[in-house]
């Protein structure tokens, strides 16, 4: 019998069917902008899941589910990037659809579990995975078991206030980590010093200048985009210390469409998380870059199944 993944961002949704050893057999995606309500979204997912199950003639046997929080007692609590959502109880809601157990995990914390089962997270007790991409997320797995906390919204880094003076976010507080580390927080940067960069005043088609911009920037050795990229290592090493100094994990993994910039990145993060962190919990924890590439939120979502069958 097959595995579900379920991957619920805010902008796409992507699934999955696996075996049992985690790997993704066959998989579907659709754009959240293209149904008009949580309640269509869900039938689509389960339509796919059908689909998926007859390609692979494989009946499903547990749904495992990564979406973005709050929750609040299984139900999603104003997610920020799902306007219209609250209230949803995801789990319940396609466990009846499909007439299927499912387990629903933070997408964070289910990228840590699919990390620590699959990618650069294995033989680890203690791991915790961040992602940096349009938002700044983490997930946990402790004493090796996921750790969301009692309603699943633990590992909230993005929303750690690093100065109260700083940009408005979008969770309402201001000087959050996600507010000025990540892809977001970069491309509004790179668009407010747009006319200061050779690099992102060139002519060229994008109106908005985006942090892929900025990154490429950086990598021709723009001036003004290599001070955004510095500026954002800092703040996440800065949060990453306050991580190392509060749980002391093993291992950080890495991850997210910010991090595709690669090692010499990571190494600006490692060199500012060092600088802010205890030197003893700095010493006893690796920083790496995630291994699962694109399907880490699949992969995630798959482990979560996986998980929850064993509980």
């Amino acid at each position: 019998m097959a595995l579900l993944g379920v991957d619920i961002g805010g902008t796409k949704i992507a699934v999955a069917v696996a075996n049992d050893q985690g790997e993704l057999l066959d998989q579907d995606r659709f754009m959240v902008a293209t149904t008009s309500s949580p309640e269509q979204a869900l039938d689509r997912v389960a339509e796919m899941a059908r689909d998926l199950s007859a390609r692979q003639q494989n009946p499903l046997r547990h749904i495992g589910i990564g979406s973005p929080g709050p929750f609040h007692n299984g139900t999603l609590d104003r997610p920020a990037n799902l306007p219209g959502w609250h209230g949803v109880d995801l789990a319940r809601s396609l466990s009846r659809r499909l007439d299927c157990p499912a387990t629903l995990q933070n997408d964070a914390t289910a990228a840590a579990i699919g990390e620590w089962m699959f990618g650069r997270g294995q033989h680890t007790k203690h791991l915790a995975y961040i992602t940096v991409s349009t938002g700044v997320g983490a997930g946990f797995v402790l004493n090796g078991r996921p750790y969301g906390g009692p309603h699943g919204n633990a590992a909230e880094i993005g929303h750690i206030v690093l100065d109260p003076k700083g940009p408005q976010c979008n969770c309402g507080l201001t000087g959050c980590l996600e507010s000025m580390a990540s892809g977001t927080a970069m491309g509004r940067v790179g668009n407010q010093r747009r006319q200061e960069s050779a690099y992102l005043s060139k002519p060229r088609a994008a109106t908005t200048i985006r942090a892929e911009d900025v990154i490429a920037g950086w990598q021709e050795g723009d001036p003004v985009c290599t001070q955004i990229v510095d500026d954002v290592a800092r703040h996440l090493g800065h949060g990453l210390a306050i991580l190392v100094n509060l749980v002391n994990p093993e291992r950080i993994v890495l991850g997210g469409g910010v991090m595709h910039a690669g090692e010499p990145l990571l190494e600006k993060i490692r060199h500012w998380t060092a600088i802010y962190s205890m030197p003893t919990l700095f010493r006893e924890t690796e920083l790496i870059l995630s291994g699962l590439g694109g399907d880490t939120g699949l992969v995630g979502a798959v482990a979560v199944a996986m998980v929850g069958r064993q509980e």
